[in-house]
């Protein structure tokens, strides 16, 4: 009997398109699949408690782990110039407002909260909140702004919202390296080789359009709806650092990592 290994990757756009061939059983592997879609901050938790063997993860999150567990893939990563969260309010706020008021994030465990804290490390009030519900929170009033990420970077004007800063153009502006999002992260025990070879196929037939029912698989799983902002989310968060991360994407990550390991504190974490 084949191997089973459990996938933990989110809803959204970029992960369905890039698993779709796997997802949709069009790719044979020496080992079976079972998929479980979640939000990137429950991810995140999944992997400090080990719960799946294969998972997608904030690289905040891996820093954290100190890959004790896991280690990254090459393939399949969040990374690029102009793919960071964005920090959104309804009016601008001053450095006090921004230091005293309560700033939404998407999770604790998420690189788009260092990188709030690295474009903020003052502010006194974070308050964590599904991706999905920030920019409602803000535009009723409950949160003074808010870090967002995912298609939120396409949609936030509709809820009457400005951006306040670009945090992943701020990252790169201070450091000269692209924003390292997220990654795939698979358990010791997992060989990596004919996964980044299925992925990468996978990845491939997508780009190409020969992925049979991809667009309703992708449409299925994604917050928003409207397929035009679906694909604008493909377009910019599946990239060639997604197919491979090379030696500037290492080089990013690697970069990311230590600054986080560096800064424990900034994040108050033991």
């Amino acid at each position: 009997m084949s191997r089973t290994l459990s996938v933990g990757i989110s809803p959204c756009p970029n992960d369905t398109f890039v698993w779709g061939a796997l997802a949709l059983g069009q790719i044979r592997l020496p080992f079976r699949l079972v998929f479980f879609y979640e939000d990137i901050q429950e991810l995140n938790r999944a992997a400090q408690e080990g719960r799946f063997d294969v998972v997608k993860l904030s690289f905040f999150q891996y820093a954290l782990l100190l890959p004790r567990a896991y280690r990254l893939l090459s393939v399949g990563a969040a990374l690029g110039y102009g793919v960071g969260p964005l920090l959104v309010a309804k009016s601008p706020l001053s450095p006090d407002e921004l230091r005293q008021a309560p700033i939404g994030i998407p999770g604790l465990g998420t690189t788009a909260y260092s990188l709030f804290r690295f474009y903020a490390p003052q502010a006194e009030k974070v308050i964590e909140l599904r991706y999905d519900q920030l920019m409602p929170a803000v535009a009723r009033g409950d949160l003074r702004a808010a870090v967002i990420i995912h298609e939120g970077r396409f949609t936030y004007a509709q809820y009457g919202l400005i951006c306040l800063e670009d945090l992943g153009a701020y990252w790169t502006q201070k450091t000269g390296y692209p924003i390292p999002l997220g990654g795939l992260a698979v358990k010791r025990t997992v060989p990596r080789g004919p996964l980044e070879r299925a992925l990468r196929r996978s990845l491939r037939l997508a780009w190409q359009g020969r992925v049979a029912q991809l667009s309703a698989f992708v449409a299925a799983h994604a917050q928003e709806l409207d397929p035009a902002v679906q694909q604008a989310h493909i377009q910019l968060y599946v990239n060639s650092y997604t197919r491979f991360l090379r030696a500037e994407g290492w080089a990013a990550v690697r970069y990311y990592l230590q600054w986080v390991r560096r800064h424990r504190s900034l994040f108050k974490l033991a």
